[in-house]
């Protein structure tokens, strides 16, 4: 029975990050960071020239 529960709490506590990172919203690591990274190329852009 406890093996049961770790288990069910590890997929849920794992489906949580999965979302916190690469979820869909605006608000996700992964968006967040493509942000940055676009942020930063347009202002090297604008120096270059």
């Amino acid at each position: 029975m406890k093996e049961c529960i770790v288990l069910v709490a590890s997929i849920a506590l794992g489906v949580f990050i999965y979302g916190l990172i690469a979820g869909a919203d605006d608000g996700s690591m992964m968006s967040v960071m493509s942000e940055v990274w676009q942020d930063g190329l347009t202002a090297r852009d604008c120096f270059g020239k």
